[in-house]
């Protein structure tokens, strides 16, 4: 995956935004008219950028809030798994959009930014808004044929949690920060109802979550701590998954220590919506006879989680629903 990156104080204030109204041009005159621009302080440095863009190109996880806020998208980088969307409307729209080649089946964690600045070139954007995680931007795309292109911003998260910070920025770029920001509150209120409903369920509950993602090593697995993608949401209801510290949020495990798990009250792992598997690759797991011999499997205590990819709070509050009936079906 690509987000096996630091999870540094540095890193989190390099993401902080700042946005002043700034050099209008002569025919405009100020904030909202043709011509008026804004700072940007984005991980690629500070960017002029327009007050209120109308031709934006999103790149990778920049593209869920922008869809959420109704940003003036013309196009989006392709590939995106829209499974944690939680909004038709959202789909639909991301469908609808030109999409750019990333030479990647899914692009949410990072992988293939082989970008085409010519199509890119070709869209006459006036923004280009980048979700690429920060890794991945420094060191795949070309920040300079962006900029000659379009003004271009990189929001890009250092790690999975960070959806929240890069959702406000990407829509605050658009000219919609507002917008995104209303969900919060209601998402919050949520969280704090199942978190008090299941208390008893939670609280000394130690969870374990693992994954088998399309990029994941042959006969390895997952193993997710706090922080990461299966487990972020579900950290906001207290829920915790030991074993990972301030350097990592996953470990790549061999199929052999499946057996690992045997310290969890609790073993955690995604799901589709219908219930399905997200990730076929697990059915090798699922199968085996050392993980239905984990005690917490033999107990029944095993939950599932839909949309747990969220990355907007429409979405979230879909996966705080999907994890508070699984905590209602949970043994006691």
């Amino acid at each position: 995956m690509g987000f096996r990156g630091t999870r540094t104080a540095a890193a989190v204030v390099a993401l902080a935004v700042t946005a002043l109204m700034v050099g209008c041009t002569p025919e405009d005159g100020g904030s909202g008219e043709a011509g008026a621009t804004t700072e940007f302080a984005a991980n690629n440095g500070t960017i002029t950028i327009p007050a209120e863009p109308q031709r934006i190109v999103a790149l990778s996880r920049a593209i869920p809030a922008l869809l959420e806020v109704d940003a003036p998208l013309v196009a989006a980088t392709d590939g995106y798994d829209v499974s944690a969307f939680a909004d038709p409307a959202m789909v639909e729209r991301y469908d609808s959009l030109t999409k750019l080649p990333t030479g990647a089946a899914a692009t949410n964690s990072g992988g293939g930014a082989n970008v085409s600045y010519e199509q890119i070139a070709a869209l006459d954007p006036d923004l280009i808004i980048s979700g690429f995680p920060a890794k991945t931007y420094k060191s795949a795309l070309n920040d300079d044929r962006l900029q000659s292109i379009a003004p271009t911003v990189d929001v890009g998260p250092t790690t999975p949690t960070q959806w929240r910070t890069v959702g406000e920025k990407a829509a605050t770029a658009a000219g919609r920060g507002e917008a995104f920001g209303k969900g919060k509150a209601e998402y919050e209120k949520l969280a704090a109802e199942v978190k008090a409903r299941y208390a008893d369920k939670i609280e000394g509950t130690t969870f374990a979550a693992f994954s088998i993602f399309n990029a994941t090593q042959p006969n390895s697995f997952q193993r997710e701590y706090d922080d990461s993608f299966t487990t972020n949401i579900a950290n906001d209801l207290g829920m915790s998954f030991p074993g990972g510290t301030d350097e990592k949020f996953s470990d790549i495990v061999s199929l052999e220590r499946i057996s690992d798990l045997a310290d969890a009250d609790v073993i955690v792992y995604q799901v589709n919506a219908d219930g399905s598997l997200k990730y076929p690759r697990m059915r090798e797991v699922l199968d085996s006879a050392a993980f239905k011999d984990l005690p917490a499997v033999r107990a029944g205590r095993v939950l599932t989680i839909a949309h747990a990819g969220a990355e907007t709070y429409t979405g979230a509050m879909a996966t705080l629903r999907s994890i508070a009936d699984g905590l209602g079906r949970l043994p006691s």
